[in-house]
């Protein structure tokens, strides 16, 4: 047994599915076998994500054009999460693991013109006290919640652009994940 195919067993037992996350602009393709085990099609829209309880096999643009060179499937693995960003007049992916397919690697697949996913939920802004703790969290969608609120929701995947951290000393706490840009980072707001 192949590597992969250990991993897929390791992978289904703690429930993980491949998800996309659209942070681009334009509109997407995404493939699932989950629903009615035959390849459907839907329509992922700027801003939203594929539903976590779905596994979510692949992603092409809705309007043809290539990514990366490659115009057909790009196709992610269980426990993968591909990140879709715009880059000047393309995309640009971040996966741990993803792999170019033609387009009939998925059999027949249905396309159904429905859109589908749920809306990004992002931290936007920060609330401190006069000693410069984190009071609050603005997250897109909800509003104002407390700190522990927002580590509970970035534990359960809930807040998109944060990622739990646990101390060896001291409170767990979140932070953007790392990344050269400064401006999108949860320390320098509020």
């Amino acid at each position: 047994m192949g590597i992969y195919e250990s991993l897929k067993k390791i992978w289904k037992k703690l429930g993980l599915k491949g998800q996309v996350k659209n942070f681009s602009s334009l509109e997407l393709w995404v493939i699932e076998n989950d629903t009615e085990n035959k390849p459907i099609a839907r329509k992922l829209l700027s801003g939203f994500k594929t539903l976590p309880k779905v596994d979510t096999d692949g992603f092409k643009r809705v309007d043809g054009v290539a990514i990366d060179g490659h115009k057909y499937w790009w196709k992610i693995y269980d426990g993968s999460t591909a990140e879709i960003y715009d880059e000047k007049k393309s995309l640009r992916i971040s996966a741990i693991a993803k792999t170019a397919v033609e387009e009939g690697r998925f059999g027949k697949v249905t396309y159904r013109e429905e859109t589908w996913g749920s809306p990004i939920k992002l931290v936007t802004d920060v609330k401190r006290d006069q000693k410069k703790r984190i009071t609050g969290y603005f997250v897109t969608g909800i509003g104002w919640i407390s700190p522990e609120q927002a580590f509970q929701m970035t534990c359960h995947h809930e807040i998109d652009n944060a990622r739990p951290i646990f101390p060896k000393q001291g409170d767990p706490y979140i932070r953007t994940r790392r990344d050269p840009e400064l401006f999108n980072n949860i320390s320098v707001k509020g």
